[in-house]
């Protein structure tokens, strides 16, 4: 039978969208992205790249050094009033253990690299294209179509979302979002490495690491704050998560698109308490922007028709696991490997669609879930747990491990879980 070369249409072009471009065009489809803005006026924070998002941007062929990125070394827990450190976990044989690397990202820079691996002529695969100022306003899921604010529709053989944890594509496709606020809200920010020289702190903050403050100041339960501080662009830029109680924060806005706010809103909370060498650093920032942070109860579904979500559009997440990029990697990954010539189900995108979901909604689902639990309990965070985990033997229980991130073999568990769809002949014979 001869493959098919799907029309793929992708709604949005951040780190989800441009993932799945780069999978689909890498897998041999026609691909064309449709973003709402035209990037300018964005901002960005550090973004966390671990081992089983990075093996995909290795397999995809992604100008991973053009991203400049910090290879992490260390993950630092540090004293909240004191700044010592309490456990230092050290990441310097992670390559030689998991076989790639775990990363740091500025998000704008891990941006560019992907759209130049989507859309560049260089590498395998048809160049996708970009539309930008391109807002969805309808979609009918069955007929493959779309229809856009600015007058302009498409048709396509597929079409999927990845237009964030405001998705239209998920009310297109029925989806009805369970929402309330999170406990914290939280705010980006960044400081120039030759600030933090100047202040004296250059063996502070460290470069190729992940520092972390997080208590209960004064022993107040119901006022649990953290500080995460990360390396990027290859050290020169140190990258801020603040997070505080959501009564603490002015702020009802999540986003890299608004205006900077007064450095006296994010350090107010923590003044007296924290050690005052974040207070210093933060106190130099620039970037400072807002991010009001929502839970979302897991979807009921993620695909109708042709269409299907990815990303935060499928399965926002709190940020405590460091897995919201990693997991719509992954999403980009399962839609590569399940319309690959491996498979037959480019001649029923249907099909494919619910291989996808029951593939990757338990997997995503259980991440969101256990990003919420470690919202209060740092040792749920990922690498703090050594629960064995063996694919394939019953369902996960208990807390997230690096071992289920890291062992877990997306392409064995397509063919395990592809029921009238089995890989076309030796090719699809999975190791």
């Amino acid at each position: 039978m001869t493959r098919k070369v799907l029309e793929v249409a992708v709604i949005g072009s951040g780190i989800g969208g441009l993932s799945a471009a780069v999978a689909l065009r890498r897998a041999g489809h026609r691909v064309s992205l449709y973003e709402r803005y035209d990037f300018s006026g964005e901002v960005g924070a550090s973004l966390s790249c671990a081992k089983n998002g990075t093996m995909w941007l290795d397999e995809w062929q992604v100008p991973i050094d053009e991203m400049e990125p910090v290879v992490l070394k260390s993950l630092c827990m540090h004293d909240y009033e004191t700044g010592e450190p309490i456990n230092d976990y050290d990441l310097r044989d992670y390559k030689e253990k998991w076989g790639h690397e775990y990363y740091m990202f500025h998000r704008q820079d891990m941006h560019r690299g992907m759209l130049k691996a989507a859309t560049g002529e260089g590498g395998e695969g048809i160049p996708a294209k970009l539309f930008v100022n391109h807002q969805a306003s309808e979609c009918d899921p069955i007929a493959g179509t779309v229809k856009f604010a600015n007058g302009k529709e498409i048709k396509a053989d597929l079409i999927i979302g990845a237009d964030g944890v405001r998705s239209k594509v998920r009310e297109f496709i029925g989806v009805q979002a369970n929402i309330r606020h999170a406990p914290l809200a939280a705010y980006r920010c960044n400081v120039m490495a030759d600030v933090v020289d100047k202040l004296g702190l250059h063996n502070f903050a460290a470069r190729e690491g992940i520092d972390y403050w997080g208590g209960f100041p004064q022993g107040d339960r119901s006022q649990y704050n953290k500080i995460v501080l990360t390396g990027c662009r290859r050290g020169t830029i140190l990258s801020f998560y603040v997070f505080m109680p959501h009564h603490m924060s002015p702020q009802r806005k999540e986003s890299y698109r608004y205006a900077e706010v007064p450095v006296e809103e994010i350090t107010a909370p923590f003044k007296g308490q924290l050690d005052n060498r974040i207070i210093q650093l933060l106190e130099h920032s620039f970037d400072r922007m807002p991010w009001r942070l929502y839970i979302h109860d897991p979807y009921t579904h993620w695909k109708k028709g042709k269409v299907c979500i990815l990303g935060d559009a499928a399965h926002p997440m709190m940020p405590n696991q460091s897995q919201g990029a990693v997991q719509s990697i992954e999403d980009a990954a399962a839609l590569g490997i399940i319309f690959s010539d491996s498979y037959e189900y480019d001649q029923d995108v249907e099909a494919g669609l619910e291989l996808y979901e029951r593939v990757r909604k338990p997997r995503a689902t259980r991440v969101q879930e256990a990003s919420l639990r470690a919202t209060e309990n740092i040792n749920e965070r990922i690498g703090f747990s050594t629960q064995p985990y063996s694919q394939g033997k019953g369902p996960s229980t208990g807390k997230l491990t690096t071992d289920e991130m890291n062992l877990y073999d997306m392409k064995l568990d397509c063919m395990l879980n592809c029921g009238d769809f089995p890989p076309r002949g030796s090719q699809g014979v999975i190791a």
